[in-house]
């Protein structure tokens, strides 16, 4: 009986490395697909076209097991937004100077973006909170080739974040039986089904 538990243990953590290393190996094609396809490369900006849609495609397709997660990659983004407010520059980059007052702002985003994704995790998810989190991960990469429209990109993709929640919760007034399910568990993803 202990050695089942065990082997249980084992497989679970298993599974959570090879959640972790794809998610690696996802964020590796964007950053590829982005290096190749906005700077200069000795490759044909299509294949970076190319790795960025591969990447869309899987974004999509796993959104039910990564979505557990993402609040939680939003809370390290607060961290290094709280850092960036002491510091006035980038953690990993001194000489990326930001704002203090846009640091404030992308905090605050950051938080609400935080605290409505949250709730994905205790429903199944609509085509709405679907839309809004491929959204929202566009706007983000977007502000990442492009610094100097950070602020904006991730101000439309917390704005979609919310207005899905909004729904939601709009929904499940109408109707308090509205597609709700069990809280996430664990790293296995979006457990209301």
């Amino acid at each position: 009986m202990e050695s089942k538990g065990k082997l249980s243990q084992v497989k679970r953590g298993l599974r959570r490395t090879a959640f972790w290393l794809l998610g690696m190996a996802w964020l590796g094609m964007v950053f590829g697909g982005m290096a190749i396809a906005f700077t200069p490369s000795p490759h044909s900006p299509i294949i970076g076209w190319v790795l960025l849609a591969v990447a869309a495609v899987i974004l999509i397709a796993t959104m039910d097991k990564w979505v557990g997660v993402f609040s939680a990659l939003l809370a390290c983004a607060i961290i290094n937004c709280v850092i960036v407010i002491a510091k006035g520059h980038m953690p990993n980059s001194p000489a990326v100077r930001v704002a203090r007052l846009d640091a404030v702002i992308m905090t605050f985003m950051y938080l609400a973006g935080a605290m409505a994704s949250f709730t994905f995790t205790k429903r199944k998810l609509h085509l709405l909170d679907r839309l809004a989190l491929f959204v929202f991960v566009f706007c983000f990469f977007w502000g990442a080739v492009a610094p100097r429209l950070m602020v904006l990109t991730l101000g439309i993709g917390v704005g979609w974040l919310v207005a899905a929640w909004a729904y939601d919760r709009l929904q499940r007034r109408r109707n308090p039986q509205h597609q709700s399910g069990p809280a996430l568990e664990g790293f296995r993803g979006n457990t209301a089904r």
